[in-house]
């Protein structure tokens, strides 16, 4: 091949990587506690009958489903609170033995 010749590049292949489904699932679950909170706090009425078209199911299942979905949340929330209070602990332990 002389100095010349045009040659074409090989474009070097990146590897795509999938989030990690510990990161993604905690992102969602964070995301679904914002849209509920979003729901309770502006007081927005849910049309559970239209949910339940969209969704081919019965009005009293689109409102279990809500009742799932928020149940969730608050076991999350709870178990959040709680990982904090032994983070803390766990800080003022090493504080004291410091001291």
């Amino acid at each position: 091949m002389s100095s010349n010749e045009v040659t074409k590049a090989t474009p070097t292949k990146k590897a795509v990587t999938k989030p990690t489904t510990d990161t993604s699932s905690g992102l969602l679950k964070e995301r679904l506690e914002f849209v509920l909170t979003c729901i309770e706090v502006t007081g927005t009425k849910i049309d559970f009958p239209a949910v339940a078209q969209h969704y081919g199911i019965s009005t009293n299942a689109a409102k279990k489903r809500l009742r799932r979905a928020k149940d969730c949340v608050a076991k999350l929330a709870e178990a959040r609170e709680a990982a904090q209070q032994d983070e803390n602990k766990a800080v003022e332990t090493t504080e004291d033995e410091e001291a």
